[in-house]
């Protein structure tokens, strides 16, 4: 490609981010549903194709495989917990954090995939690497850490579509000797700050109602990711106070004012020594789900399931709470409930509080961007240069994922969990070759300078 292509596409490159900080700025959530939706898909299919093509950037054959495989374990798990089967996989997935372990497993071999050949050692060294991390996460050690909730939690997400899409245009940039490259880069890392320090922080267009119930999603969509990211960088108390009518703590302290009147106040009474039994482990009535779900209690619901329904009342009375039918019964009248009240206290905050809105904007400017970054740079890349069955089949699944997508939005969410989640797995190698390759680069202009080189990289 020639020098001046090379700047063009840069220069298109940048128009690209201006109109996807101002679509994020307009109109955060439903840009990045849009963009996740339907530009989503054909950016997973197309990169896996390319990837493949290119044998992963790995230096083994076949070391895609155990990130492949690592991506099923994650999918079924995820589907296993949407659809309520196989449940005791779930416990034990849960109890020892397979899920965490395994996505730190592939970060870290990544590395040994990108620039190790002998089988043997990786072998060696991968199985290592798992006592290492399997201890590190069931060994007593503090995983409430930034560093743990950086890996497990922001690189397959916004440190994957930003951080990483910023070092391939970076390492395109530095290898090609390219001045547009590196304006572009300087754009892209300035952009945020604009977002989030320069522009009004309030809404332009309010957040529509298809725009909440899609991001949402039913409990499935991407509404606990911002609670989750908003609480790891301090904003998270700004919805506890509303939660609090919700704990068993208080419910308990509150008891006295429930039974004023009631003729059955001795029988209550007898519930809540019960209750009182099990204080200590905040009521956990299934070992299955999340800390905050265990913890959902509201008494008069409490109190009429106990009431009418005789096997649950004989449990309660004999302090038996760790009878399977009853934890059953208890976990499906409260699920409801419990995510509903989550839901009321954290969404006005998601939504429309300032911290809120802002993270919204860089989050669907990052997106975005990630995806209009690979589709621009097609000639570079050339992605589109497969077999026309492959290709036929690539735009066949993407329409079908579309579909998903608009049927229902949760719906789409679920079925591409896997191709969404398993192609962050398999780039994991080229971003290891991008970030050595960055050093390299610098390393080598810092001693022949910045000149011009004819053998420009693979860019994304």
């Amino acid at each position: 490609m020639t020098p001046a292509r090379d700047a063009q596409i840069n220069y298109i490159n940048i128009g690209l981010m201006v109109i996807s900080m101002i679509a994020a700025y307009v109109l955060p959530f439903e840009v990045f549903l849009f963009a996740y939706a339907f530009l989503g898909p054909l950016h997973y299919l197309t990169e896996i194709s390319w990837l493949h093509d290119r044998q992963y950037f790995a230096k083994g054959k076949y070391d895609y495989i155990p990130l492949l495989i690592i991506g099923v374990v994650l999918s079924y798990a995820a589907l296993a917990n949407d659809f309520d089967f196989h449940r005791d996989f779930l416990i034990q997935y849960q109890e020892i954090n397979l899920g965490d372990i395994l996505l730190c497993l592939a970060l870290f071999s990544s590395i040994l995939f990108a620039f190790v050949k002998n089988l043997y050692f990786k072998l060696i060294a991968i199985l290592l690497l798992f006592i290492f991390i399997y201890k590190y996460f069931n060994g007593g050690m503090n995983t409430d850490n930034f560093a743990v909730f950086a890996v497990t939690s922001l690189v397959p997400t916004l440190i994957h579509v930003y951080l990483f899409t910023g070092f391939f245009m970076l390492y395109g940039a530095l290898k090609s000797r390219s001045k547009s490259g590196l304006i572009s880069v300087a754009v892209f890392a300035i952009i945020p700050f604009i977002l989030m320090r320069f522009l009004p922080a309030g809404h332009v267009v309010p957040v529509t109602n298809y725009g909440k119930a899609a991001y949402y999603a039913n409990g499935d969509g991407f509404f606990n990711t911002n609670s989750v990211i908003l609480r790891e960088f301090g904003f998270g108390t700004a919805t506890e106070p509303k939660m609090k009518n919700y704990t068993v703590v208080n419910i308990l302290n509150n008891f006295s004012e429930e039974t004023k009147g009631n003729p059955k106040s001795s029988q209550i009474k007898t519930y809540k020594d019960s209750l009182n039994k099990k204080a200590k482990e905040d009521f956990y009535f299934s070992s299955s789900q999340s800390a905050e779900y265990k913890k959902g209690l509201a008494f008069k619901e409490f109190y009429k399931l106990v009431e009418n329904d005789p096997i649950v009342n004989a449990a309660v009375l004999g302090a038996n709470l760790d009878n399977k039918v009853v934890n059953e019964k208890l976990n499906e009248v409260y699920s409801k409930d419990v995510v509903a009240a989550s839901y009321d206290a954290k969404a006005p905050f998601i939504f429309y509080s300032s911290v809120g809105i802002l993270l919204m904007r860089f989050i669907a400017f990052a997106y975005l961007y990630h995806y209009l970054n690979w589709f621009s740079k097609t000639e570079v890349i050339r992605w589109h240069k497969v077999p026309k069955a492959r290709f036929v089949l690539v735009i066949g699944l993407w329409l079908l994922a579309c579909g998903l997508y608009i049927y229902d939005y949760g719906i789409g969410l679920t079925f591409l969990f896997f191709l969404s989640f398993t192609h962050v797995l398999l780039e994991f190698p080229l971003n290891m070759v991008s970030i050595f390759g960055i050093g390299k680069e610098a390393l080598d202009i810092f001693k022949n300078g910045f000149s011009s080189k004819k053998d420009a990289p693979v860019k994304k």
